[in-house]
């Protein structure tokens, strides 16, 4: 079940069982500000005022309808808004109901009186303050039942929170506890709600519902003087006065948010996209009145199929204002079909106006103007200082100021939009993006049929437009940047020289020059990067390949180092590079074949489209270093370090990588077939959009936090692998994938990843999830299955014949024909499972919970260890356990 729903409501659901009925109960929850102009606080503001207030000693709702509505209040009495400072009052009214109590500061018996109240400024109002304490059922966290140590001495206090006229005037009184908060729980005054009549009828029909004699105001947490009797919602509107909680205002008047709750929910069973309507009610109003803030709480139930509500997908909670139309059916499908909509969806859950009324979105995130910023402000100052400096040193040169008129942008870029425009901000970008390229192919157009028209009377010019335009058309950047400093400097020099303007000095001079190799540096960088989205590099001419071979061998006989060489199309094949330090190497398109490179340091080099066909690299350093679309067929990888390498769209054929360390590696498009990784370290990695491995060997191989997207395996062995939390994810793994002895830790297959057929013999699998996913006719042999999650997968014919499976989750899994025989399904799940002719002959079965499962005559339990087993509730139709 998903929810879809506002940035200022919070959701709660739970199914239940009412006179053996299933329902849904929806609760929905919003934090409201007090006051004329109150507004729905974001959902995070709200869990922070609930965690500062009532923290974990309860839950702020149990997620059942309430029988009666009711109000709450949690905070604390002010003595200052009075001349006394040991005693104040606090009044609490909402619509027809009061509620009033007396506070007192801190009070100790003394020789069987009571000392007089010490002054305070503030005191909450809470259990831990009302008369109760150790030994006191009904309120074990108070005060005053009992004496205690309190700085040492052994004294008997006085609550400090007291009904009116229900004063203790001698210490072995006992009256009930005051408090305006909610009851936990475990009091006895609410759990005796719950009923007793859990006996054999009840497990049998009711399980696990709850009894026949429980009263439903069990549900309710507030005192029976703070609920409405003949109500089921709160009164619309209601007025309210709270005295003597508040820092600065006496009292805090005013009416109760008036707002519209509605819930919707959307079922398997319904058409697509439809909703169905949950009538909700206002239940509880629970005030924090020092934050001058009420959380509202509404309830609402619908009928459910399943009993863990797996028949409804999804929930969506909206509010309208009282005295708008009510919206129609068909706006929330819209919004639910906008949200539900994987390229608009994110952006849409940021309107929260098309599930709340306006009135009620206060600033926040979603409401401020980008514009409005600081950064926003510092940025636009620094621009308009920088526009001026510019203008006056254009100025200074003898410019027009025509020549500094300031374009304005296009639209939509006028303004920076909110969240809540940035949907349609979208549309406009796109919609402008597309009219710019029409514009420009147009203009490329006219161009082209300009140059063309053209073409006779440029030729007596001496040169051909169409020519020129067609070869600019088909020009494409390739190979390292052709970038020379000191060419860029000498010109610069001419060009003085010829205007007759004052030459460089030479610190300008020594200053170009230091930018001019910035400047390549960062090309280089940049080229290092990207080369494999450049066009391919051509091969070094004969008499350079030569000249450049001689070079490499010279530097092989001396120190080794090609550091920086451009070795760019070079046919190196077949040399021995044993050794070499290849740092920063240009080799794109270098022909390797043969070569031995084994040792060698290629970190940040640039091997894309090389040709290492039968190389040797054991060993060898590829830190950084891009192999993008390098050709390597039989190359020897062993032991070689690949660290945040590029390899993009590269193809590994037949290749050695054993004992190879993958780590922090981005790949796209790789392909590796019929290549060995055995004991391969592989770490950090992502392998997405269309990589494929087929007939490769991981064997003993290690890999840890690996994420395999959408990739294509056909028999890839993981035998005796160690994976440590790997994912699979949308990524089909029933061609011959093998976990054989492998173990699997913390390991999740999940989307459309398909395990059919797959092979976990004698392999161990600890906290991994493979729910609802093909395994027909998976091999679980002797695999040891520790607190794996198996729900709603599909086993039918699985061999998990001896496998250990405790504390695994087969939650509606269908294990039709599988074998279970000698498994250990020790306090394993299998609720709702579908075991239709499956063989649990003499599996152990201890504490194992199959309520509901579904058997049949083929179905076989002989020897089967079923002590303590869980078969309750029993399945509605026939051939349930």
């Amino acid at each position: 079940m998903k929810t879809i729903k506002p940035l200022r409501l919070s959701v709660l659901t739970r199914p239940f069982l009412r006179a053996q009925s299933q329902r849904l109960a929806l609760t929905v929850i919003g934090m409201h500000t007090l006051g004329e102009g109150g507004v729905l606080l974001p959902e995070t503001e709200l869990w922070k005022t609930v965690s500062a207030e009532v923290g974990n000693q309860s839950a702020i709702d149990l997620g059942i309808p309430k029988l009666q509505p009711e109000f709450l209040v949690s905070g604390q009495a002010y003595t200052c808004h009075q001349q006394d400072k040991t005693r104040c009052a606090v009044d609490l009214r909402v619509g027809a109901l009061r509620r009033q109590f007396l506070v007192s500061g801190d009070r100790y018996w003394l020789d069987g009186r009571a000392t007089e109240p010490q002054a305070f400024d503030t005191m909450r109002l809470d259990w831990r303050h009302a008369f109760g304490g150790p030994g006191f059922a009904a309120n074990p966290a108070g005060i005053g039942y009992a004496p205690e140590m309190v700085n040492g001495l052994l004294v008997q206090r006085l609550p400090n929170v007291e009904r009116p006229g229900d004063g203790i005037d001698r210490p072995d009184r006992r009256p009930a506890p005051a408090c305006p908060g909610a009851m936990d729980v475990d009091l006895p005054e609410r759990l005796k709600l719950l009923g007793s009549d859990y006996g054999d009828q009840w497990r049998e029909t009711l399980y696990p519902g709850f009894a026949r004699d429980m009263d439903w105001q069990f549900f309710n947490a507030a005192a029976p003087e703070q609920r409405w009797n003949d109500e089921l919602s709160i009164p619309a509107a209601a007025p309210y006065e709270i005295w003597n909680m508040h820092p600065e205002h006496a009292v805090l008047r005013g009416r109760l948010p008036d707002l519209r709750a509605r819930g919707f929910v959307a079922r398997k069973s319904a058409r697509p996209l439809a909703l169905e309507e949950v009538p909700l009610r206002l239940t509880t109003a629970w005030f924090f009145p020092h934050v001058a803030q009420v959380m509202l709480i509404f309830h609402g139930e619908t009928s459910i199929v399943e009993d863990d509500a797996a028949d409804i997908t999804h929930v969506m909670p909206a509010m309208e204002a009282p005295d708008s139309p009510l919206r129609p059916l068909s706006h929330y499908e819209q919004v639910f079909e906008n949200r539900c909509d994987l390229e608009k969806g994110a952006i849409h859950a940021l309107l929260d106006e098309e599930l709340l009324p306006a009135s009620a979105i206060g600033p926040w995130l979603d409401q401020i103007d980008a514009r409005e910023s600081i950064l926003a402000r510092n940025i636009k100052d620094r621009g308009e200082r920088l526009r001026a400096e510019l203008t006056a040193r254009g100025l200074e040169a003898g410019h027009k100021a025509r020549h500094f008129r300031e374009r304005p942008l296009p639209a939509p870029f006028g303004k920076m939009p909110t969240l809540a425009e940035l949907p349609e901000f979208i549309e406009k970008t796109r919609a402008y993006q597309r009219e710019q390229e029409r514009k420009l192919e147009e203009a490329r157009q006219e161009v082209a049929k300009a140059a063309r028209d053209n073409a006779s009377e440029s030729r007596k010019a001496g040169f051909d437009s169409s020519r020129i335009i067609e070869e600019s058309q088909n020009a494409q950047l390739k190979g390292p940047p052709k970038f020379e400093a000191e060419t860029i400097v000498k010109g610069l020099a001419g060009i003085a020289a010829a205007t007759g303007t004052p030459a460089m000095s030479a610190a300008e001079h020594a200053e170009l020059q230091s930018a001019g190799q910035r400047g390549r540096r960062g090309m280089l960088a940049l080229y290092r990067m990207g080369a494999h989205h450049q066009a391919a590099a051509d091969p070094m001419a004969a008499q350079h390949n030569a000249q450049a071979r001689e070079r490499v061998l010279a530097a092989m006989a001396a120190d080794r180092d090609l550091s920086a060489m451009d070795l760019t199309g070079c046919d190196l094949s077949g040399l021995d590079l044993r050794g070499a330090r290849m740092h920063q190497t240009l080799l794109e398109g270098a022909r390797l074949q043969g070569s031995r490179l084994d040792g060698a340091d290629l970190s940040q080099s640039v091997l894309v489209r090389a040709d290492l066909s039968q190389a040797s690299l054991t060993g060898c350093n590829l830190e950084r270093a891009n192999l993008s679309l390098a050709r390597c067929e039989n190359t020897n990888f062993a032991q070689a370090r690949f660290e945040r390498t590029q390899m993009e769209k590269l193809r590994l054929a037949g290749c050695c990588l054993d004992e190879a360390k993958w780590s922090h590696l981005l790949l796209q498009g790789i392909e590796l077939a019929d290549c060995s990784l055995r004991r391969a370290d592989l770490s950090y990695l992502s392998m997405a959009e269309h990589c494929r491995l087929a007939r490769c060997d991981f064997g003993e191989a290690r890999l840890e936090k690996v994420l395999f997207v959408q990739a294509e395996f056909e028999s890839v062995d993981f035998s005796g692998a160690a994976v440590e939390a790997c994912s699979w994810v949308h990524t089909p793994l029933d061609k011959g994938i093998r976990f054989r002895r492998a173990m699997l830790k913390t390991t999740s297959f999940v989307g459309t990843t398909d395990l059919r057929g797959a092979d976990f013999e004698d392999a161990t699998l600890v906290h991994c999830t493979l729910r609802e996913l093909p395994l027909d006719g998976a091999n679980f042999r002797r695999a040891t299955l520790d607190t794996c999650d198996f729900s709603s997968a599909s086993l039918k014919g699985a061999d998990l014949r001896a496998a250990a499976a405790p504390d695994s989750l087969f939650i509606r899994a269908d294990l039709t024909r599988a074998s279970l025989r000698l498994a250990n399904l020790m306090n394993a799940n299998l609720q709702k499972a579908c075991l239709v002719d499956a063989d649990l002959g003499e599996a152990n079965l201890f504490r194992a919970d199959v309520a509901q499962v579904l058997i049949s005559r083929g179905t076989l339990t002989l020897g089967a260890h079923i002590d303590q087993i869980k078969t309750l509730p029993r399945r509605a139709e026939a051939g349930g356990a």
